[in-house]
């Protein structure tokens, strides 16, 4: 089990390897659309699956709140998140991107607590200041100058909404856990996030103009690593991780996504890792591992697990 963790998190570093090259061949929204209508047509009977043998009928929407519940995961999960994602790996490095959106689950911790008005942890504030002072570092380049004339990429700021898309899709999924479970409730996030990023895909088509967007085969296996590796049995396997060691300690291996997304990127993209990028991601891992750990007195497992798409990761 312990591999398996290691490998989804591997898949999910690989995320922003194949999301830069993807967004190399086609624009941002036509890419994204393509990944989550491969992962749609996969999740969707997965779960209907497991309902049949769980012996339940595949759970279904019963009301305008539920299915309001449900859109939401997709307009904030799926559209918005792999809006910004698609759209900043055009402008940025794949591992900027992958040190940056690596604050992802701190920053979900901080506003569910402040959301939810649940008490926020000491380790859980200095954690996420330490983590946005990596990120900070990265961002600028380690120069002041950066800073003070505000000549930062545009691909890192607008990957800074990633984080942020994600942590309001895992506290809006904490509501709709209560009724589906997690591979029915992504897999509608899936199916919606899909029906929204299609139009969107036309009409970003419809304002560059030009051929029809495609893919050569080596941008097929990159939207293929990212609905099938990075989504689909990402998802699988890390919700067994979870249902087998707990939360708390399942949730220990996300740092090892920004590392892995950094390797792969200097591997298969060439691009090379500088001192900045170097400190300012260790501080990002470190003050997550911090403001991550579980408190003393909190069982393994007691946590509630979220949500996962993978890449999103």
């Amino acid at each position: 089990m312990y591999l398996k963790l290691v490998l989804t998190t591997f898949f999910w570093g690989g995320t922003f390897v194949a999301a830069r090259f993807a967004v190399r061949e086609a624009p941002p929204f036509f890419a994204a659309s393509c990944r989550f209508i491969i992962a749609s047509l996969v999740l969707i009977p997965l779960a209907a699956w497991q309902s049949r043998r769980e012996g339940r009928r595949f759970p279904v929407p019963t009301d305008l709140r539920q299915l309001a519940g449900l859109f939401s995961l997709g307009l904030t999960g799926v559209f918005l998140y792999n809006a910004v994602f698609f759209t900043g790996l055009k402008l940025t490095s794949a591992s900027n991107g992958a040190l940056i959106v690596a604050i992802n689950p701190l920053l979900t911790a901080i506003l569910s607590a402040l959301w939810l008005r649940e008490r926020v942890r000491a380790s859980q504030a200095a954690g996420l200041l330490l983590s946005l002072l990596g990120v900070a570092l990265v961002i600028a380049r380690g120069s002041l100058a950066v800073v003070t004339s505000f000549a930062f990429n545009r691909g890192d700021l607008i990957m800074l909404g990633a984080p942020l898309c994600w942590a309001l899709y895992s506290i809006l999924g904490k509501k709709v856990l209560a009724r589906f479970t997690p591979l029915a409730a992504t897999s509608y996030a899936a199916l919606f996030g899909a029906a929204l990023l299609v139009p969107a895909a036309f009409l970003e088509h419809a304002a560059t103009g030009g051929p029809p967007p495609g893919f050569s085969w080596m941008g097929w296996l990159a939207i293929l690593q990212l609905a099938l590796l990075g989504t689909v049995v990402g998802f699988v396997w890390w919700y067994q991780g979870v249902q087998q060691i707990g939360t708390a300690r399942a949730a220990a291996f996300v740092n090892l996504v920004p590392l892995f997304g950094a390797v792969l990127a200097a591997l298969v993209l060439g691009e090379r890792m500088v001192g900045t990028q170097i400190w300012g991601g260790l501080l990002v891992v470190l003050g997550v591992y911090w403001g991550s750990r579980q408190p003393a007195r909190t069982a393994p497992g007691g946590a509630a697990a979220g949500l996962a798409l993978g890449g999103e990761r």
